[in-house]
């Protein structure tokens, strides 16, 4: 494998930091490509599984695929992946890691647009001159592929991903993601897509936040993890779970009518209700609160009036 600091280049980093760089403490690249550097047997074995997985399910799209290997596993920043992938490229966003983290799996641009080509039965032949966006079937041909990656991607992270990924987002200009920010450290793993006599470059993209929080299950998937979480672990732990979307509904009106009575409705028919003023808040099937219906701001609003039995306990 190419690319992976060797441990002079590593003490020459570590060697260079400033002690009084107030943003030493936010970002520090030495240390995180230190602590990469433990964690590459485990990274490239999850990535060669994904690799070998990749080649065969791209081999179903397009039978000229003869490998897919491991280039180099890296450190960057935001603005590096911008400058690495340059539009138009193919980017998915993966849903499935820890802490509300995702996978970004994203292809070159001289990749989607080889791989397009000898889909609809050409020779593979580059594309000429400057495009600032797919179209509109490689961009449909991206989505059939990146669908079909999902369950390889699954495989490979079984230790991490314990749900199944899914496709959050697809874009073809790495500046429309809004899922990283700019001080976000990413680890990034390149891949060497051979198709015939043309070599493309395939990335697999995730936050170092993502990593350093299941670094213990990464350094011996068969093993959970037993040590003790870190303060930064259970802070970024509890930030994860306070931005977990709720789905909260507001129940109008209810009754009861015997089965029937409801076999014997027609259209035109009236069924008295309670008065539609009087809400109650579910989640996910159970009181929470209870309010009165009306407006707010020109908006239909809920007025809060009390808390559930349930929710009564609970506090």
């Amino acid at each position: 494998m190419s690319d992976i600091l060797d441990p002079e280049e590593l003490e020459a980093l570590m060697a260079g930091e400033d002690e009084n760089d107030p943003s030493r403490a936010k970002y520090n690249l030495a240390r995180q490509d230190y602590a990469i550097q433990r964690l590459i047997p485990a990274l490239s074995l999850i990535q060669s599984q994904f690799a070998t997985a990749t080649r065969d399910r791209m081999r179903e799209f397009v039978s000229s695929v003869d490998a897919v290997r491991v280039d180099k596993i890296t450190v960057m920043k935001f603005d590096e992946m911008l400058n690495t992938l340059p539009a138009p490229c193919s980017i998915s966003v993966v849903r499935g890691l820890p802490m509300n983290a995702n996978i970004l799996l994203a292809f070159e641009s001289d990749l989607v647009f080889q791989m397009v080509d000898r889909y609809f039965g050409g020779s593979g032949s580059l594309q000429k001159g400057q495009r600032e966006q797919l179209s509109v079937s490689e961009f449909s041909f991206m989505e059939m592929l990146n669908a079909a990656l999902l369950s390889d991607i699954g495989t490979a992270w079984k230790s991490v991903i314990k749900t199944e990924p899914s496709i959050a987002a697809q874009v073809s200009d790495p500046r429309m993601l809004d899922s990283i920010g700019e001080a976000d450290s990413l680890v990034a793993t390149r891949f060497i897509v051979n198709v015939g006599e043309f070599s493309g470059g395939l990335w697999s993209i995730v936050p170092w936040s993502a990593i350093d929080a299941v670094r213990d299950s990464l350094s011996d998937p068969a093993k959970p993890a037993t040590k003790a979480s870190s303060a930064d672990w259970r802070e970024r732990l509890r930030e994860g779970l306070e931005m977990a979307p709720i789905e909260l509904v507001a129940i109008l009106a209810q009754t009861r009518m015997s089965l029937k009575r409801v076999s014997l409705l027609k259209v035109g028919d009236v069924i008295d209700i309670p008065s539609a003023e009087d809400v109650v808040l579910m989640i996910d099937d159970t009181p929470f609160m209870y309010g009165r219906f009306g407006s707010n701001d020109e908006k239909l609003a809920v007025r809060l009036t009390g808390r559930s039995e349930t929710n009564r306990h609970q506090h």
